[in-house]
């Protein structure tokens, strides 16, 4: 690896070890976690491949709900309807923390742009929604038009920076913004009979291009359709085609530097702006003042551009959706409707929690350790086949209930505790009965005189049980002590000890 790596740095031979151990799943494909906790993976809507988790054990049903989007654009949708039935519901969405009036906005002395605010009155609180009005009321609002709407101006600025003679960098990090956001800039530029090229410059592009044209069940109806049809499910496909986008893995390819044309627009890493191509290319045009950088929200400018200074480029930021809007959360979590909710403390100082809904609320904060109750206090066991036959149950003659007695292993699969059978099987012939119930000691001293024991009862009273002691004087000497809570037999004769057992067990429920 050379000297560079440092100390301590894993070596090729550790990472490959690591990501052998990393599980694909599919949406709504069944894990199992050291045999007791069941995960699935439903779309969340937030990216392609992003999802929330359905977590169960056998005392929790817990949902892992990350940042998603009801309506995206043009992958799947915030899939709900697998996550409903789960007492609890641990909320993890803090894109609201980052939320603005402002969606877009243009440093260097530009112009602002107000997009969207989390205020749409077409949701009424969830309180006041039946619940078949509340999916319609939520999903029916089209967040995609926002997205679309947002795009459009981020276009018009792109375009009036390449009519002046500059550049556009773009380090957006999510995949799926960053394929809409081909798409329409490739559109615009062919509406502008503009002949820019467009360059891909990631490590990653060609395998990320490759890969998101084979998981169809990752994107939208509309895309899916593009499948059925014939068509390429993103238009990159024939940008490459016709030569409009070239994909590059290094900023120093021999090739990208043989067709470099100014200007141009380029997707590259990292939005941070501290490493990949992004930051050559910042040293090459932080001076343009007719180039344009494009930021999402979220990253600090003025910090990430000091090392660039003095800085003239354009800087547009735009905040495009990235998951549920503040108003949106009551709804979700009626559609839902858990018993109890982990929530972020730094989200209650935003949003206090509404006191009339039917869930209770827990505050958790980072690296603070939270109790968090169970709903369920026993749990089942499943009989293997095998065991099951070997059953001899019996009714019981104070309860009309049938109970029997087996002897087995428990082992943990898959979430669930299965008895099965003894790897050693127990001979019946040497199994002695479990008696219990109440014994009522007048009954049990007229069965203890027809087996020819002769005795007395006395009574305590005063004892917290009342106790009841039988003593048996012939043949030999026996005490008997009962009370609501045990019996208690002390013998030392063992002819006598069997007829007192006999005895019992006329009067006493056994297996």
């Amino acid at each position: 690896m050379g000297r560079s790596w440092g100390l301590g740095c894993p070596c090729t031979a550790d990472i490959k070890e690591c990501m052998q151990k990393i599980q694909p799943l599919k949406y709504g494909e069944e894990t199992c976690f050291n045999g007791s906790v069941i995960m699935k993976a439903y779309s969340s809507g937030l990216d392609i491949g992003s999802c929330n988790w359905t977590i169960n054990s056998l005392k929790r049903s817990v949902t892992y709900l990350s940042s998603s989007l009801c309506m995206p654009a043009c992958w799947k949708g915030f899939d709900y309807r697998s996550l409903l039935g789960n007492d609890l519901v641990i909320f993890s969405d803090l894109s609201s923390l980052n939320s603005t009036a402002n969606t877009c906005t243009e440093t260097h002395e530009i112009r602002n742009n107000d997009m969207i605010v989390d205020n749409d009155p077409s949701l009424r609180s969830a309180s006041a929604l039946s619940k078949v009005e509340i999916p319609h009321q939520l999903f029916g609002t089209d967040e995609t038009s926002d997205e679309i709407e947002k795009i459009s101006f981020l276009c018009s600025c792109i375009i009036d920076s390449l009519e002046g003679g500059g550049s556009v960098l773009i380090p957006v990090g999510r995949l799926g913004t960053v394929l809409l956001l081909l798409e329409q800039i490739s559109d615009s530029l062919e509406s502008f009979n503009l002949k820019v090229p467009i360059f891909m410059i990631s490590p990653t592009a060609e395998e990320t291009l490759a890969f998101v044209n084979t998981v169809p069940e990752w994107l939208s109806k509309q895309r899916q359709q593009k499948l059925f049809s014939g068509e390429a499910l993103f238009n990159h496909v024939e940008l490459r085609k016709v030569n409009r986008l070239h994909v590059f893995p290094s900023i120093y390819s021999s090739e990208l530097l043989m067709m470099w044309q100014e200007p141009c627009i380029i997707f590259s890493p990292h939005w941070s702006l501290r490493l990949g191509p992004v930051v050559p290319l910042l040293h090459r045009w932080h001076a343009d003042p007719k180039s344009l950088l494009i930021l999402e929200q979220g990253v600090n400018v003025e910090v990430a551009l000091l090392p660039f200074r003095p800085v003239a480029i354009k800087v547009l930021q735009c905040s495009f959706l990235s998951g549920i809007m503040m108003h949106k959360v009551e709804p979700v979590l009626e559609i839902l409707h858990p018993k109890l909710v982990l929530y972020p403390e730094d989200l209650r100082i935003q949003d206090p929690a509404k006191e009339n809904n039917s869930w209770s609320y827990l505050y958790y904060s980072e690296n603070v350790q939270l109790r968090v109750p169970s709903f369920v206090e026993d749990f089942k066991a499943c009989l293997e086949t095998n065991l099951t036959f070997q059953l001899r149950p019996r009714r019981l003659t104070q309860q009309n209930i049938a109970i029997a007695r087996l002897k087995g292993r428990i082992f943990l699969s898959k979430g669930k505790y299965f008895l099965a059978a003894p790897r050693i099987p127990m001979e019946s012939s040497n199994k002695q009965l479990l008696y219990w119930g109440s014994i009522e000691p007048t009954c049990l001293l007229m069965a203890l005189q027809e087996r020819g024991l002769v005795g007395t009862i006395h009574w305590n009273e005063d004892a917290a049980n009342s106790v009841c002691t039988i003593q048996i004087t012939n043949p030999e000497k026996a005490v008997i002590e009962t009370s609501a809570r045990k019996t208690t037999i002390s013998c030392e004769d063992e002819n006598t000890a069997t007829l007192i057992y006999e005895a019992l067990g006329n009067l006493c429920d056994g297996i």
